[in-house]
């Protein structure tokens, strides 16, 4: 089983947009313009805007932002289910209150409050290149703002890009039960790979060869990343540094469109000869080369 890191922590400076060290002036100006940015009432984003809110709720108190601080978290004490993952989860009431607290009950937006919405909750997968190559479903196990553990099966697809995010809709956050669920965001990281280097839908091998094979000529086996068994063949005088392609077995594209190139780099390997009759040999052949 892949292990699946949960993540809810934000950066609560960058979406304030004030440095660690920003006084309580700043922290109110920077809430007060970004409030005014994204509220729900002039069009803005919702869960934009109830990040914003976190953030400055977090920022203000000097209790919560020493362990944000220190620990990525206002609340480092809640418990933690499952050992291998980490879970962060905030109450703070209702957004409108803190942005009534600046603007007053009187205020633009004080008569409609902003509609409901259901957080999003994100993910994040380490998967191996064998998993590209094949598929992955994932177990993804994580807590939901009433406290209840979730558990659902997400599948990533062949071909997949690291570093990429994939939207499972409706599988989020389920507070509030007269809204649509929030969605599950699963962020892609693939492994590093022993010997093989992905570039796009193409995998990169360097092999070394024997140099007195490469002047022979020789076939090296490789193993491919689905199992398969290749012999690669290296021509009479090959030179170090050339490179080979084999088409169309590569990784699977998204979307069923084929699949990308290997690329194998031959590279001369020096053989270590002590025996002088060998030696002798090798330079009588290097003078009638020369």
């Amino acid at each position: 089983m892949v292990r699946v890191i949960i993540s809810y922590s934000m950066d609560y400076n960058s979406i304030l947009g004030v440095n660690r060290n920003a006084s309580e002036t700043e922290l109110r100006r920077a809430y007060k313009k970004k409030a005014m940015q994204y509220h729900p009432d002039k069009g803005g984003d919702a869960n934009k805007f109830q990040q914003i809110n976190e953030a400055y709720e977090t920022l203000k108190d000097p209790q919560k932002k020493t362990n944000y601080d220190r620990f990525g978290t206002a609340n480092p004490y809640e418990r933690q289910p499952g050992g291998n993952q980490q879970y962060q989860e905030f109450n703070f009431g209702n957004v409108n209150d803190i942005f009534d607290s600046f603007f007053g009950g009187g205020g633009p937006f004080h008569r409609q409050r902003a509609p409901k919405r259901n957080r999003n909750i994100n993910i994040r997968a380490s998967i191996s290149l064998q998993d590209v190559m094949q598929g992955k479903t994932l177990i993804a196990t994580y807590r939901l703002s009433n406290g209840k553990e979730q558990s659902v099966n997400i599948d990533l697809p062949k071909g997949v890009e690291g570093n990429s995010t994939i939207r499972f809709q409706g599988l989020g956050d389920n507070l509030h039960k007269d809204a649509p669920r929030g969605d599950l965001f699963c962020k892609v990281v693939i492994d590093r790979h022993p010997e093989w280097e992905r570039n796009g839908s193409d995998l990169h091998k360097t092999i070394s060869v024997n140099a007195l094979e490469m002047i022979l000529g020789t076939k090296v086996p490789i193993q491919t990343l689905d199992g398969k068994s290749l012999n690669i063949n290296i021509p009479k005088g090959c030179k170090t540094g050339t490179v080979m392609s084999i088409h169309e077995h590569g990784l699977p594209r998204l979307y069923n469109r084929g699949r990308g190139n290997i690329y194998i780099t031959v590279n001369a390997h020096i053989p270590d000869i002590h025996d002088k009759e060998v030696l002798n040999l090798i330079r009588k052949i290097k003078d009638a080369t020369n």
